[in-house]
């Protein structure tokens, strides 16, 4: 896997700081799934959609 990068806006970096002040591990999850892994998804689905555009040409 290659590597990527996640950006967090201001609300999401306070919701993390939260989390771990907290250790709250159901908020933890709940971020992860959220934030951090909806970002990864999005970046899988733009490159498939231009391995799939490329393809057609």
């Amino acid at each position: 896997m290659d590597k990527l990068s996640v950006v967090l806006d201001e609300e999401q970096q306070v919701w993390l700081r939260m989390v771990l002040s907290d250790r709250d591990g159901e908020e933890a999850l709940r971020f992860l799934r959220e934030v951090i892994w909806s970002q990864i998804e999005s970046i899988r689905r733009k490159e498939l959609r231009g391995h799939l555009e490329a393809g057609q040409r």
